[in-house]
C-alpha cells in the first residue's frame, strides 16, 4: 500500500510539474484593445476560404474562421515590412504580399514568408488564368510615380520587369487580368495615398496589354475620371467588361464594353447612376454590383453616403441601398469609417469570386464583412462584452501609454494615438471608450489621442488624463490643443483643469501623482508645453516646477528612493524635495551616454522625430538603482546603481524606448522598437528584453508579437507586465 501511495504521490507531482512548465511556456503577449483603429487596404478572400488584410503598420492580418479572429503577421514568419500596399491570393495556397520594400511570398495560413522581389513601392498584384503568370506593378520609391511591371513565370518565386510603356505620371490603384488569357493584363491608376498630389495632376485611367505586360494602350472609356474596371465573368463573353468613371460635377456614369475594352456603351440609367467597386458574379452573369462609397453627389448633407447598386439584367436597371455596418464601437457614422482605403478604391473591396457573397471592405480606420453580397455589413474589427469592446485581433493602432490601478487591479486605462483614452474594468478584456466630443477636436468623441494618464493609487474613481484633437504640426504648436482633465468617476464625465497652466497646451504627458501625498490634496506632475508643471491640490491648479531650458520636458516620474525625475531631449533632472519649484539640478551623465542629445533644438519632441530622436526615453527606479532607456545610435539602458551618480550602459539598442522594474522582485524589462506612429521594421529592433537583476543576463521576451515593437512597458503595482506595441496595440503578458 505505501509503495502505491509513493508511486500516486509521485506521478500526481510529476503531473503538476509537467503542467507548471506548459503553463509557462504558453505565455506570450496577447492583445488587450477595444479593436481597429487603423488604416486597412488589400483585402482578399483565399481558395481556403483564409480572409487577410493589410495594414500601413501593423503588417499582414489573417483570419482563418471568417473574421472571428485574427492574428498579425510580421517578421516572426518572414514578412519583415510592416506597411503593406497590396496582396493577392495565390490558388497554390500562397499569399503575395506588395510592401514598400518588395514584394513577398508565403503560405496562404501566415507562415514561410520570404522577399521574392527586394526593391520598390509594389502598388498592385494580381495573379492570371494560368497561375504561374503573376503580375505586379512597382513604383521606385514609396512616394514616387513612374511604374513599371514584373512578371513572374513560376507562381512568384522569381520576378523580371518587363519593357512596359506605361505614363510616367500614374500612381497605380489596381490590376486586373483577362478571365482565360495570362497574356491580358490590365492597369488602373488613380489618387493612391502617395504621393500627397494635387487632385488636378491624378490620372484616372486603365492600361491593357495583350503580350503579357510588354506594352500597353489606354482602353478606358475615356469619359471622365476612371473609377473602376471589370471583368464581367460571363462564361458566353468572356470578354465582357464594365466601368464606372465620374464626369465633371460628380456626375457617375456606367460604361459595358464586350470586346474587352475596345469599344464601350453608356448604360448609365438616369441622372441618379452608379460609380464605385465593380463586383462580378460568376454564377449570374447577369448579376453586377457596384458598390459606391464616399458619393459626393448623392449622399445627403453632412454624411459620408454610401450605397450599393445592383443589377440583375446585365446594367440595365438597377437598384440603390444605402450601406450601413451593423456593430462597431464608431457605430460606423463618423468620418474615416465609411469610405475607401487610403490606397485607393483598387485596394478598398476584396471578394472571391467562387463566393461572390462574401465581400470585404477595408478603410482608413476598420474592416467591414458582408455574407449577403455587400448588402448588409457587420464591423470586422471588435465583438460587443456588454456595453464594453473586445478587438478580434485585428487592430493597427499606436498605442502610447497604459496604466493599470493600485486601487482595483481590474481597471486599467490606455492611450493611443487617433482612437484616443479607453477604460477596462474587467483587466483589459474589454474597453468602453472615454473620449469626450468637446475634447477630442475633429475626431468629435469618436477617436482622439491620449499620450498620458495616471489613475489615483487609492481612490479607483479618480483619474487624471490628456485628450486631444489632432496630433499634426505640435512643434509649432499643435493643429488642435490639447486638455488636461479630471475625472472622479473612472473618466464617464471629465473637468477640465486650468488654472495656472498655459493656453493653448500644444504638448502634454508625463502625468505624474506622489503616492505618499494627501489623499485628497495629491500632488500631481505633468509635462505640459515642455516645462514640468505641479499642483498639490489634486490638479486643481498648477505652477511652473522646473523651467527646461529647450522647452523639452516630456516625462515625470516620482520614486520613492531616488526623488522626482524629469525627462527631457537635452538633459535629466532630478529634485530631491518632492519637484518643488527651484530644488531641481540637471543630472551630470557620462559623455557616451549624451552624445547626440537634442541639445539646441527647441521643442524637439521624441514623437514628431520618432526616427532621428535621440535622446532619453524613459525611467526606472528601485531602492539605490535608476535605468534610463537612451534612443540613438550606440545607444541602450544605462543603469546607475549609487542613486545616479555614476552610469554604466548595460544593455546596447539602437532603439530604446521604455524601461520598467517588477517592484518586488526587481525583474527589469527593456523595451526597443524602430517604429513608433508609422512603420519601419528594422533587424536591430530588439522588442522586449529582460534581466532579473537589470544589469546582464538579458534574453528576449517576445512571444506573441509579429514584429519585435515595444514602446511602452509597464509592471503594475500586483506584477502583472503590460506592453504598448506600435501595430499589435495595447499587450498583456499572460
Amino acid at each position: 500500500m505505501r509503495h502505491t501511495f509513493l508511486r500516486s504521490l509521485l506521478a500526481a507531482l510529476s503531473l503538476f510539474f509537467f503542467a507548471s512548465l506548459c503553463s509557462h511556456a504558453q505565455q506570450s503577449w496577447k492583445p488587450a484593445n477595444p479593436g481597429g483603429g487603423g488604416a486597412f487596404n488589400s483585402p482578399v478572400i483565399t481558395s481556403e476560404g483564409y480572409w487577410a488584410v493589410g495594414s500601413d503598420l501593423g503588417g499582414l492580418y489573417l483570419s482563418t474562421d471568417t473574421g472571428a479572429s485574427w492574428k498579425a503577421v510580421g517578421s516572426s514568419s518572414g514578412l519583415t515590412v510592416t506597411h503593406i500596399a497590396s496582396i493577392a491570393a495565390h490558388p497554390a495556397g500562397k499569399l503575395l504580399v506588395g510592401t514598400d520594400g518588395g514584394l513577398f511570398v508565403g503560405n496562404s495560413n501566415g507562415t514561410g514568408f520570404s522577399q521574392k522581389y527586394g526593391t520598390g513601392y509594389i502598388a498592385a498584384i494580381a495573379v492570371s488564368a494560368d497561375p504561374n503568370v503573376v503580375y505586379a506593378v512597382v513604383h521606385p520609391q514609396w512616394d514616387s510615380l513612374q511604374p513599371y511591371v514584373i512578371r513572374s513565370a513560376n507562381a512568384g518565386e522569381t520576378w523580371s520587369p518587363t519593357s512596359s510603356n506605361l505614363p510616367a505620371n500614374l500612381r497605380v490603384t489596381g490590376l486586373r487580368t483577362h478571365p482565360v488569357d495570362p497574356n491580358g493584363v490590365w492597369v488602373i491608376s488613380g489618387k493612391g495615398r502617395f504621393p500627397d498630389q494635387a487632385e488636378s495632376s491624378v490620372v484616372y485611367q486603365a492600361f491593357f496589354s495583350t503580350d503579357g505586360g510588354a506594352t500597353f494602350v489606354r482602353r478606358d472609356p475615356q469619359q471622365g475620371k476612371l473609377v473602376d474596371i471589370a471583368y464581367g465573368m460571363d462564361p458566353q463573353n468572356l470578354n465582357l467588361m464594365y466601368a464606372t468613371v465620374v464626369q465633371a460635377g460628380n456626375v457617375a456614369k456606367v460604361y459595358k464594353s464586350v470586346e474587352t475594352g475596345f469599344s464601350w456603351t453608356n448604360i448609365t440609367p438616369g441622372a441618379q447612376a452608379p460609380s464605385g467597386v465593380i463586383l462580378a458574379d460568376p454564377s449570374n452573369a447577369n448579376h453586377v454590383r457596384i458598390i459606391d462609397l464616399d458619393n459626393q453627389a448623392l449622399r445627403p448633407p453632412q454624411t459620408y453616403g454610401s450605397f450599393l447598386w445592383e443589377s440583375a439584367n446585365a446594367g440595365a436597371t438597377w437598384t440603390k441601398r444605402t450601406l450601413s455596418v451593423s456593430g462597431g464601437w464608431s457605430q460606423s457614422d463618423e468620418v474615416w469609417g465609411m469610405g475607401y482605403s487610403y490606397q485607393g478604391m483598387g485596394q478598398t473591396i476584396g471578394y472571391n469570386p467562387a463566393s461572390p457573397n462574401t465581400v470585404l471592405w477595408t478603410n482608413n480606420q476598420f474592416l467591414y464583412s458582408s455574407s449577403d453580397g455587400a448588402k448588409n455589413w457587420s464591423d470586422g474589427v471588435s465583438t460587443a462584452v456588454g456595453a464594453n469592446w473586445r478587438s478580434r485581433g485585428i487592430d493597427n493602432v499606436v498605442p502610447v501609454v497604459v496604466e493599470q490601478s493600485l486601487a482595483d487591479a481590474n481597471l486599467v486605462y490606455a492611450g493611443y494615438m487617433d482612437i484616443g483614452l479607453w477604460r477596462s474594468d474587467d483587466g483589459g478584456n474589454s474597453w468602453t471608450s472615454l473620449n469626450a466630443a468637446q475634447y477630442t477636436g475633429g475626431w468629435s468623441g469618436k477617436g482622439g489621442n491620449t499620450l498620458s494618464v495616471v489613475a489615483d493609487p487609492s481612490r479607483a474613481n479618480v483619474v487624471w488624463a490628456q485628450l486631444g484633437g489632432n496630433l499634426e504640426n505640435c512643434g509649432t504648436p499643435c493643429a488642435e490643443p490639447m486638455y488636461l482633465l479630471k475625472s472622479t468617476d473612472r473618466g464617464a464625465n471629465w473637468q477640465r483643469m486650468t488654472q495656472g497652466l498655459p493656453d493653448p497646451i500644444k504638448r502634454l504627458e508625463g502625468l505624474t501623482v506622489a503616492p505618499d501625498s494627501a489623499v485628497n490634496y495629491r500632488w500631481v506632475y505633468a509635462a505640459v508645453n515642455g516645462d514640468i508643471y505641479l499642483s498639490q491640490d489634486d490638479g486643481n491648479s498648477w505652477a511652473v516646477a522646473l523651467s527646461c531650458p529647450n522647452k523639452d520636458c516630456f516625462r515625470v516620474y516620482y520614486t520613492a528612493t531616488n526623488g522626482v525625475f524629469a525627462l527631457s531631449a537635452s538633459g535629466v533632472y532630478r529634485s530631491w524635495q518632492g519637484g518643488q519649484v527651484n530644488t531641481w539640478q540637471q543630472l551630470a551623465l557620462p559623455a557616451a551616454m549624451t552624445a547626440g542629445w537634442e541639445t539646441s533644438a527647441q521643442g524637439t519632441h521624441w514623437l514628431h522625430n520618432a526616427w532621428t530622436y535621440s535622446g532619453p526615453m524613459d525611467l526606472a527606479s528601485k531602492d539605490n538603482n535608476v535605468w534610463i532607456a537612451v534612443k540613438g545610435s550606440g545607444k541602450g539602458l544605462y543603469q546607475s546603481a549609487d542613486y545616479g551618480q555614476s552610469w554604466t550602459r548595460v544593455q546596447a539598442s539602437n532603439w530604446a524606448r521604455t524601461v520598467t522594474v517588477h517592484p518586488t522582485s526587481g525583474r527589469v524589462y527593456l523595451g526597443s522598437s524602430s517604429a513608433v506612429h508609422a512603420g519601419g521594421y528594422a533587424a536591430d529592433s530588439l522588442g522586449v528584453l529582460t534581466s532579473a537583476n537589470g544589469t546582464s543576463g538579458w534574453t528576449a521576451q517576445n512571444q506573441g508579437l509579429a514584429y519585435p515593437f515595444a514602446l511602452y512597458a509597464r509592471v503594475s503595482p500586483n506584477g502583472t507586465l503590460w506592453l504598448a506595441s506600435p501595430g499589435q496595440g495595447v499587450a498583456k503578458w499572460r
